[in-house]
């Protein structure tokens, strides 16, 4: 009896850890300090830099943004405006970078 309650609190804990470690992985795939914007919304910001990025396979495109955002936010950037996106085997986006007064 005592080795079934130990495998099971070792599979409860184990199930659990692998739960809470997959909701981490998507939380930090959306969540992003950079915002999206359309050109006309950023007028007033400055431009600085550009972004580049690539992927492939089921989630190409936004594996593609989550690296020119990522590039943006290291750069303390605050908006990025997405110029080309190109959609072919493996997908590439090209954006700007604008830093923004708060």
């Amino acid at each position: 009896m005592l080795k079934f309650i130990a495998i099971f609190i070792c599979c409860f804990v184990s199930g659990c850890s692998y739960w809470w470690g997959k909701q981490d992985a998507n939380e930090q795939q959306f969540y992003h300090r950079i915002n999206e914007a359309y050109d006309f919304e950023v007028t007033h910001c400055d431009s600085f830099a550009m972004a580049r990025g690539k992927g492939r396979g089921a989630h190409a495109l936004q594996e593609a943004k989550n690296q020119a955002m990522k590039y943006a936010e290291k750069l303390n950037g605050t908006h990025i405006v997405w110029l080309h996106i190109d959609q072919g085997e493996v997908v590439k986006v090209v954006a700007v970078i604008y830093k923004c007064q708060q």
